[in-house]
């Protein structure tokens, strides 16, 4: 889940946003300055509980483990995790090329008809935003950075307890979510959820330099 420079400089430059300034905004939308979090599923995808809840309970442990190092945290909305319907069965997001590499073809779709459907930018100065998905394709993967996270099937099923150790999925989503304030990775193994130390979360921690940067950031603002 370490991201890909390459591939996360479309997350930052706002290649999506004409087609974000072109949508309605949505009718209903939530406070500004928090975390909006999207379970995107494919129309033949049947709905399962498990996904928003576990993706809920995910976040909340990302939210706790902020406060824990920095003292604030983000807000999250009720309910935490906003469920959209999407346009497409699963294999359209896994074999439509978007992007160069095909491990951003499933997140890139997703975050496109996102910010269509609910008049997203990227970056959206109004929420940082967190999108998951259940679909993956050969060699699908996500990332953060620019006030997004996007994330394939994986994780979203890690979340909903079918992957494996929750740890697994709670340091990743703590290591996400630094890029999509604004860190870049560790350049090695340093006891940081920025580095591949997150995947022996909670046993990681924020340097005073990353604290910093988070809170200098461009969504330092919405921590309190």
């Amino acid at each position: 889940m370490l991201t890909v420079t390459a591939g996360m400089a479309a997350l930052s430059s706002g290649v999506f946003a004409g087609t974000a300034e072109a949508a309605a905004e949505a009718a209903a939308a939530p406070p500004t300055g928090t975390v909006r979090v999207f379970w995107l599923k494919p129309s033949d995808v049947t709905f399962d509980q498990r996904y928003p809840d576990g993706i809920t309970r995910v976040m909340t442990e990302a939210q706790r483990f902020y406060r824990q190092e920095l003292g604030v945290t983000f807000r999250l909305n009720t309910p935490a995790v906003e469920v959209v319907n999407g346009d497409h069965k699963r294999v359209w997001y896994e074999t439509t090329p978007n992007g160069g590499d095909q491990y951003w073809w499933v997140v890139f779709n997703m975050q496109q008809e996102l910010l269509a459907k609910l008049g997203l930018r990227a970056p959206d100065p109004r929420w940082l935003c967190v999108g998951e998905i259940s679909a993956e394709g050969p060699g699908s993967g996500g990332g953060g950075g620019g006030g997004w996270v996007v994330l394939s099937g994986h994780d979203a099923d890690g979340a909903a307890g079918t992957n494996g150790a929750m740890n697994r999925w709670y340091g990743g989503m703590v290591h996400e979510l630094g890029h999509a304030f604004g860190l870049p990775d560790s350049t090695f193994t340093d006891g940081t959820p920025m580095s591949a130390s997150f995947y022996d979360y909670p046993n990681c921690h924020f340097s005073q330099d990353q604290k910093n940067r988070i809170r200098n950031g461009p969504y330092g603002s919405f921590l309190s």
